[in-house]
Formats: structure tokens, sequence, C-alpha cells
């Protein structure tokens, strides 16, 4: 897999595609992206556009069967490319349909959101939401991911602030990303580069998730209850956000962690940390969670920054956290 990071990378499209040199290429993004760079893309390679409505919701099993329908009538085959262009919907719905069709056919992606570009596209997870979120899916790495900070600009200012609670994620993971985020002066591909190095390192020793992969899952044992919860309104960095405090408050009390230093990165960017769910609501849809393997409460909980353990929690615990972090007001 090649990762290429760095302003004017999207430029290299063509070198790569030409290198696979594949039977057909389609390309898989969404109406907002089909405006803003699917022109772009096109000026490179000659490919047919597969363009998807813009959301959480279409990260779905009808939406992957309508893809496995056009591929069909335009006489895709397993030597043909998939490239996927956008956000984490669209990356990992990309990678679901390639890693499925005829199992397998090659794989590109463009990340183009920050959330993307620091980890939705880098790992070879795939998957779609079916009663909760990548219930569904597959490992499966790209040919290669190239991603371009320029495609950063054309971003709303909350998809910055979204891609962000990842980034926060790597920070405690990482002491490294740490210093970076105490000393902020933006985002550049530096920071990319970090939090996808960091992913990688990870990746590399546990592909499948078999063991220390889990750790990335920081935050996301809350942070996708209230996503589902939520109907998916709630974005998931800002559910990742509020999960990485719960996570940080459980750990002050069972490890002794200062859960000032997460509270400190969330503050900084603006990060949502209190949430206006049901408790009781969030305990029944983490016990359906993948990372619960055998039923039980699951956390990746901090120790200190750059040192994380994943443990099982015990419900009373979590449930008292959740209730503490409460939002009288109604917003998260």
């Amino acid at each position: 897999m090649g990762v290429v990071i760095g302003k004017g990378s999207i430029k290299k499209l063509k070198s790569f595609v030409d290198e696979l040199s594949p039977y057909k290429t389609a390309i898989i993004t969404n109406t907002t992206l089909e405006k803003l760079w699917l022109g772009k893309i096109l000026e490179q390679v000659s490919a047919t556009p597969i363009v998807i409505p813009d959301g959480e919701e279409f990260k779905s099993l009808e939406t992957a069967r309508q893809i496995w329908k056009e591929l069909l009538e335009i006489g895709f085959t397993r030597k043909s490319l998939i490239i996927g262009l956008g956000g984490g919907v669209v990356t990992d719905l990309a990678a679901f349909v390639a890693s499925t069709f005829m199992r397998g056919t090659y794989l590109g992606l463009i990340p183009t959101t920050l959330l993307a570009q620091v980890d939705a596209a880098i790992g070879g997870k795939t998957g779609i939401n079916f009663e909760g979120k990548n219930i569904i899916g597959t490992f499966y790495l790209p040919e290669f991911v190239i991603t371009d900070p320029e495609t950063l600009k054309t971003l709303p200012e909350v998809e910055i602030l979204n891609g962000l609670g990842e980034v926060v994620k790597y920070g405690i993971l990482d002491s490294g990303v740490y210093r970076k985020l105490k000393f902020f002066r933006g985002i550049d591909e530096g920071l990319i580069g970090e939090c996808v190095n960091v992913k990688l390192r990870i990746v590399e020793k546990d592909m499948r998730e078999r063991g220390r992969r889990r750790i990335l899952n920081l935050g996301h044992t809350v942070g996708h209850a209230m996503e589902k919860v939520s109907g998916y309104r709630i974005k998931h960095g800002f559910a990742v956000s509020i999960g990485l405090m719960a996570s940080a408050l459980i750990a002050e009390k069972i490890n002794g962690f200062d859960s000032g230093k997460v509270e400190e990165l969330l503050d900084r960017f603006n990060l949502p940390k209190k949430h206006s769910f049901e408790p009781k609501e969030l305990l029944k849809v983490m016990k359906m969670d993948k990372k619960a393997w055998y039923g039980r409460l699951v956390f990746v909980l901090p120790e200190d920054i750059g040192k994380v353990a994943v443990r099982e929690v015990d419900e009373k615990t979590v449930s008292t956290v959740l209730e503490a972090m409460r939002d009288d007001s109604g917003h998260n």
C-alpha cells in the first residue's frame, strides 16, 4: 500500500492508475464532492463516476447493492479499479464494495476530509452500518491512498472540528502528537503525517485487530453508541470527542489518570465533552459493539499520555460517568 501525503499530491493519481493498468475504473463519490473535486480527477483518468447522496445514512447495504449492480452493468472485472473520493463514509463504503465485488478488485482512496485523512482511509478497515456502526465490514488494503491537504480548503469549519476529534485521539495515544497539539499552529501535512504514522505503526503489527490494534478504538465505545442512539445526527468526530472524555474519566476512577490532560486538548479545539443522551440507552448499544467480544463492556483507557490499555469496565462505573457528563440543556 502506498500512502502519499502532500500539497498537490492529487496530481499523482494518473501515475498510480497507469501503474495498475486496470481494465476499467470507477470513482465512488458523493453529491458534494462531485461539484468540488470530481472534475479534477476526471481530467487525469478515464473513469465512470458513481455518485451517491451525502450522509452517514447512505453508508448502507442498500447503497452497496446499488453500486454492485452498476459495476456489473458497466462490465467491471476483478482487474478493475475502484477509487473512493470523499470523507469517511465514502472511503469506508468504496473499500467495502471493492473488497466484496467478485471477491476483490483494485482499490484506491482519495480522502478529502481531515477525519478520513488521519483515520478512516488508513489501515484497511471497510464498513457499512447495519443496526449499528460498521457492523458489516472487511479488512482490505488499498493499492494507494492519496492525501492532499488542499482538499481541506473546501471543507466547512464544522468538518475540520469533526476531524480534530480523531486527531486528539492520536494525541492521547502518542506523546509526539500530544506535544504538537499542545503548541498547535494549524493543520498541515506534518500533523496529518504524524497521525497516519501512529496508525500505520499499530496496524502493521495487528492488521485484523486481534490485539494491539484495539487501542485505536480509544473513545469509540461511547462514541459509536452515541452515533447510533442519535440516529447518526451527531458527527463521528464529535461523538469520539465525548467518548474520549468518558474514557479519561473512567480511567481516572480506575487507574488515577489525570483526565484534565484530555479535557485541556478538547477545550483547546472547542470540542464537545458532554452529552444529552440517556445512559441506559447508551449502555444497551455498547453491549452490541464489535469491541465487546464476550458481551461485556470493553474500553480503551489511558494510563498516561502515550500509554493506554484495553480493560473490561463494570456497568456501574460507566453509568456513573455517563450520568455525570450529561448536559441538561439538551445540547451535545
